[in-house]
């Protein structure tokens, strides 16, 4: 039988990545658009930073797609990602717990930066509960919230004053007590409170 004829038969089955990312082209973009050969460990002990490095990949395709993907494509990226670095992990430990709980960790997905969404917001109109507020800048900030929250979705905004406050110009006082009264106008909720020197608090934007 010549060689060309073992290639007439049934036809080939879809790729199962396909199928798991629906209309995400697995083959061009690796899983659903993550690049997680990125981020393969290549020596010990980096595990942990390149963990974080893949969950803002994987939140950076989140805001370009609008949506979160779901646990079975986590289950897939992690998959990929932990064959090549298996050689540099720890026997034992749980790192696709670890890489999951990073995900919501992520401050500033890949691809996006707090510039960026400062300067959408500008262009962004208000929230209602705003519009009377006679400071233009409180009105701005309420509109980076809501930007902020478009990036993250379903998940909490962290609000550092410090990067806010070298946007506006103004003092981290200043900032503070701009969040109090976004808070007061419930434009703004408290989801997690500040670990001083840990982390800032995080906060749902409120329509």
């Amino acid at each position: 039988m010549k060689l060309a004829d073992s290639w007439v038969g049934e036809p080939s089955p879809p790729a199962p990545a396909m199928q798991l990312y629906d209309e995400l082209d697995e083959s061009k973009h690796g899983c659903g658009g993550v690049c997680w050969w990125k981020y393969v460990l290549k020596e010990p002990s980096t595990s942990n930073k390149m963990l974080h490095q893949l969950a803002r990949a994987v939140r950076g395709v989140e805001v370009r797609r609008g949506k979160t993907l779901t646990l079975t494509q986590y289950k897939m990226i992690y998959g990929k990602w932990e064959v090549p670095s298996r050689r540099f992990l720890r026997e034992g430990h749980d790192y696709f717990t670890e890489f999951l709980a990073k995900l919501s960790l992520v401050t500033m997905p890949e691809g996006e930066t707090l510039q960026s969404a400062f300067d959408r917001a500008k262009r962004r109109q208000p929230p209602s509960k705003v519009l009377d507020a006679p400071s233009k800048d409180l009105r701005l900030l309420a509109s980076l919230c809501g930007e902020l929250q478009e990036m993250f979705g379903d998940q909490p905004i962290m609000l550092c004053q410090t990067a806010i406050a070298e946007l506006f110009k103004v003092s981290q006082q200043t900032i503070s007590d701009w969040i109090r009264v976004l808070r007061t106008l419930h434009v703004l909720r408290l989801a997690e409170p500040a670990v001083k020197q840990v982390k800032a608090a995080r906060y749902y934007f409120i329509e």
